[in-house]
């Protein structure tokens, strides 16, 4: 949803590159390093009308560069806000330092920790009872599900968002509706949203059209396939389906995406040829080609590991585009492609980009028996000399060891990674900054290896005490949060009230709702509740009473949507529905939608929680590919894919 607005929200915010479809807050938006006082000033989230804050470029060794157009919130061909071109690097108020910090990888990740639509059906929490979900905290009371039946949203919702499509001619409205119904729809009503989408891939607005794309992969129907392989290639086809006239870039990048979210080995040859047949300069096409690859559920059946092994051993493929295919071999699992990375990783001419990408992908596919790659990664994170890769080499080694399912057997390595994560987290080693990382990768580890527990929370917990940077005291207060260590509630629940600091309640907010700390809840609803609170820190508040399984904050947001007078706060509250994820929210959110007397905006963002709340699939549909990337290497239309909401 790109239009004029987009201009306004840029000059009123110093916001980066508009985006479409709402939006979701990726970090901070005062992108400074882990030194700083604050740590990182907290930004709005993105939304329909653009966004809030830029989210993290890629490094300048990356060779990032302009894509030669604009997004599709860019006047091209079709249409839109008039901005400038977007670019590939980070964004004006962003050094390449300054996404180093772990705030972003937690926005990149945090999806499959939260999975709040999977706690509406186990947790369901009677409003206001205490809970644990480990045993480690206190018992919970056990009520209905709030979550949406199927039934209830082939009643209710589609046909309300159906209509929208049919009816509405405002941009924002239609990029909203579409997209939530690929959200919502089963394959039984492929047939039905196919026949309201396809024609929208020659609307005059070029933003409509990239949501129609996008909306045949996330409605993952294979009867899409051919029109989305068309579009890709630019073929006579695909040129009639998009109006005539060669099709956007963007629109090809996001039928790409949507074959690997449709995932079949059908889409195969049509993604390898894309990306091994187009020149670099296509950057955006072509990394989307190989993201999609990374999604195929078949992998083996098209040769797909083989193939990109042998591009990232391309040295003449631009380092940003070829920095993708490592975390996608990662999110393919195949082992066989963990001694051609670790070579690429330690290879001194490699480029930091790819660098950093290799430590990701280590972590999706080695296990405890790679001793190379074990060593390897536990020396650059003591040795290394790109800090955001070692900040990766905390993280996949803590992946690593999670997955061990024999650790008794490999009790000496455990013991080596448990110190090391340990020293980490108190400031022992060499480097300072890996606090947070650290603290965040021993709860991601612990949370497996549960015997490790005491000791890392220990860790954790006496850091935690003795720290002031918010930012830093932030992440152990997550980490405590994930390791669900309810002896910790009661003193950050008390920081939570004495602090100022808008990050850290934010953060302590969602390590409440992790220990389902609901003595917490009444001050949690009225963050929800106060029209002064921050749109981030309203969305982070909603999280924790989501965590919660609480709904009673429903009535308030419903009525902030209908009276939110910024986009920031309206998408902050579209977000927060969705992640509360009530049923109950679904008949008021339907008015708001169809209430022809609101703003547009207004009604499009109720759209867009509709969507949220009647999501097929427990994570979002962008969570397979948010999770483990390298959010450091941006394009245009991955950056715009990860801040959808």
């Amino acid at each position: 949803m790109r239009h004029a607005l987009s201009a306004l929200l840029v000059l009123a915010l110093a916001a980066g590159p508009a985006l479409a479809h709402g939006g979701q807050y990726k970090g901070p938006t005062d992108a400074g390093g882990s030194n700083t006082a604050s740590g990182g000033t907290v930004a709005p989230p993105t939304n329909p009308g653009g966004a809030a804050a830029p989210g993290p470029g890629a490094a300048t060794a990356g060779g990032a560069a302009t894509t030669g157009a604009s997004t599709s919130g860019g006047r091209g061909a079709r249409g839109g806000s008039g901005r400038q071109a977007a670019t590939t690097g980070a964004g004006s108020t962003a050094t390449s330092k300054g996404f180093e910090v772990w705030e972003f990888w937690w926005e990149n990740n945090k999806d499959r920790f939260l999975n709040l639509k999977d706690r509406l059906i186990s947790n369901a929490n009677v409003s206001g009872s205490a809970g644990a979900l480990t045993g480690r905290g206190r018992k919970q009371v056990q009520g209905s599900s709030r979550r949406p039946s199927d039934a209830m949203i082939e009643t209710e919702v589609i046909p309300a968002l159906l209509d929208l499509v049919k009816s509405s001619d405002d941009r924002d409205i239609l990029d909203s509706a579409i997209l939530a119904l690929g959200r919502t729809s089963r394959e039984n009503m492929a047939d039905q949203i196919l026949d309201a989408a396809i024609p929208l891939l020659a609307h005059s607005e070029l933003s409509v059209q990239s949501s129609t794309a996008l909306t045949l992969g996330v409605l993952g129907s294979p009867k899409a396939i051919d029109t989305l392989k068309n579009i890709l290639q630019d073929n006579s086809d695909g040129r009639r389906l998009t109006g005539g006239g060669a099709a956007h870039w963007l629109v090809r990048a996001f039928s790409a995406l949507s074959l690997g979210l449709i995932g079949e080995t059908e889409c195969v040859e049509t993604l390898k040829d894309i990306v091994a047949r187009l020149p670099d300069k296509d950057k955006d096409i072509k990394v989307c080609a190989i993201v999609a690859l990374g999604m195929i559920k078949d992998p083996s059946a098209g040769d797909v590991v083989p193939f990109l092994v042998e591009q990232m051993g391309d040295k003449r493929m631009d380092p940003l585009i070829a920095s993708y295919i490592p975390t996608a071999l990662g999110k393919l699992g195949d082992h066989q492609a963990v001694a051609p990375m670790v070579e690429t990783f330690k290879d001194r001419d490699s480029d930091n980009l790819i660098v950093q990408s290799c430590a990701v992908g280590l972590g999706q596919l080695a296990t405890v028996a790679d001793a190379d790659v074990l060593e390897a990664l536990t020396d650059y994170v003591q040795e290394g000399k790109d800090q955001q890769a070692r900040h990766f080499s905390i993280i996949s080694l803590a992946q690593i060891g999670a997955r061990d399912e024999d650790a008794a057997a490999h009790k000496e390595v455990h013991d080596d990674l448990v110190d090391l994560l340990g020293d980490e987290i108190q400031g022992k080693g060499k480097q300072k900054d890996h606090r947070s990382w650290a603290a965040l990768a021993g709860a991601i580890y612990s949370r497996s290896q549960t015997d490790r527990q005491p000791e890392l929370i220990e860790r954790i917990k006496s850091a935690y005490e003795k720290e002031s940077n918010p930012s830093f005291k932030s992440a152990f207060a997550v980490a405590l949060g994930l390791l669900n260590d309810y002896n910790s509630a009661e003193m950050i629940f008390e920081d939570f009230n004495d602090s100022k600091e808008i990050d850290f309640r934010g953060y302590a907010s969602i390590a409440l709702g992790f220990m389902n700390y609901t003595d917490a809840s009444e001050a949690l609803r009225g963050l929800c509740q106060n029209k002064s609170t921050t749109p981030t820190l309203r969305l982070q508040a909603s999280t924790g009473l989501g965590l919660m399984s609480d709904t009673q904050a429903v009535g308030t947001l419903i009525e902030t949507l209908k009276s939110a007078k910024t986009l920031g706060v309206s998408s902050a509250v579209a977000k927060a529905l969705g992640l509360i994820g009530d049923r109950d929210s679904i008949a008021p959110l339907k008015e708001v939608a169809t209430d022809e007397s609101l703003q547009k905006l207004t009604r499009a963002f109720a759209c867009v929680a509709l969507g949220i709340v009647g999501e097929k699939t427990d994570l979002p549909w962008n969570a397979t590919i948010s999770a483990n990337n390298n959010y450091r290497a941006k394009t245009p239309s991955i950056e715009e894919v990860l801040d959808i909401l």
